[in-house]
């Protein structure tokens, strides 16, 4: 039988060519082709300034160590997100703060983040959540009143737009992530997409072991650097990502008619301010009570599926590190517990799409709930 994956990184003989190109060239780590990239990324998100990384923690934790957080700061950070929007907080030895989520974006909304401010509290990060935008507006009135920075683990959400502006200029930074599952890769890779001149130039010296000129240390630094094979895959995957973004929300469309007559499905819901969806997941929410049991029998019939990630605060390390309970966060772990996510690719067949849509409709016709 064969297996639908869950995600399905669409990568062609282009991004081969172009890899290979650069490895005849000679020169394969950070050069014109990163700064090529860079300027694509830039020109797309319509942002001044673009600064490869590595990969998306890399561009996070460069992000903290060029807001200088220490072992002195607290940094607020959404319980329902990726482990590295944590991991970055816990680098820097700062005192890490959860936020719950909000019961239908499943975002950190403005009233959490209120709420969890404290007088040492030197740094806010939200995450859009599964490529869905946070309501930026909201959140940046916290900043202006509270005096604060607001950054964006945007690392699910390029391509998606806020008010009809695409992802990257609404706060003074976000961050992106090319893993292979996302809606453009370079396999690996991150990026930080900023207007401020003084950030970005100091991101570029972070990212290069703290470095002015050559073997001129002024910061401590570190090896946050993008090679050139990476970067030109990166090029030819930004020709693609309209097609890819517009491709998947048709997907999610589809989806989205046929499983709302479901009646013990729960489809994503999408505020107002979000004009276009990345749809890095799409993510429906069934009772726990037979969660798994969707999840096992998708399986058999073919199809992978993902359950999201864990809340920050249910996370082993976390656990026995703070002691957390998971009554810390209840929206993000009642969130997590229904969480399924289903196969959406640039590339998905239309009969992949039906049979998916047809074995969780026999799954709840057979009476499995």
């Amino acid at each position: 039988m064969k297996i639908i994956p869950v995600a399905n990184p669409n990568i062609g003989i282009n991004e081969a060519k172009a890899a290979y190109k650069v490895i005849k060239s000679g020169w394969v780590s950070m050069g014109k082709k990163v700064e090529e990239f860079e300027k694509k990324i830039a020109k797309f998100t319509n942002t001044k300034y673009a600064i490869a990384m590595n990969n998306g923690t890399s561009a996070l934790d460069a992000l903290l160590s060029a807001f200088n957080i220490t072992n002195k700061d607290e940094v607020l950070v959404p319980s329902l997100t990726y482990v590295s929007t944590a991991n970055v907080v816990m680098y820097k030895n700062a005192k890490i703060r959860l936020c719950d989520s909000d019961n239908k974006t499943f975002n950190t909304n403005k009233d959490f983040l209120e709420k969890s401010i404290t007088n040492k509290t030197k740094l806010i990060i939200v995450t859009d959540m599964k490529g869905m935008p946070v309501d930026y507006d909201l959140i940046k009135k916290i900043s202006s009143k509270r005096r604060i920075p607001i950054i964006a683990d945007s690392a699910e959400s390029l391509g998606a737009s806020y008010k009809n502006k695409l992802i990257g200029s609404q706060l003074i930074a976000h961050s992106f992530s090319f893993f292979a599952n996302k809606n453009i890769t370079t396999a690996e890779g991150g990026m930080v997409v900023t207007n401020n001149k003084k950030l970005y130039e100091k991101l570029k010296i972070i990212r290069n072991q703290g470095q002015i000129g050559r073997y001129n240390h002024v910061l401590l630094g570190n090896n946050f650097r993008m090679t050139d094979i990476m970067a030109s895959i990166g090029i030819e995957q930004v020709k693609k990502i309209k097609k890819i973004t517009t491709e998947k929300n048709k997907i999610a469309n589809f989806y989205n008619k046929e499983l709302s007559k479901i009646y013990q499905i729960q489809i994503p819901y999408i505020p107002k301010y979000v004009t276009q969806h990345s749809w890095y997941n799409y993510s429906i929410k069934v009772d726990e009570k037979f969660r798994n049991k969707l999840v096992k029998y998708l399986k058999k019939n073919g199809i992978e599926t993902r359950l999201s990630f864990p809340p920050i605060h249910i996370q082993p390390y976390y656990v026995k590190k703070f002691k957390y309970k998971k009554n810390l966060c209840p929206n993000a772990y009642k969130a997590y517990l229904k969480f399924i996510d289903l196969p959406i690719w640039f590339g998905l067949k239309k009969s992949s799409q039906i049979k998916i849509i047809n074995v969780i409709k026999s799954f709840f016709r057979n009476g499995n709930c």
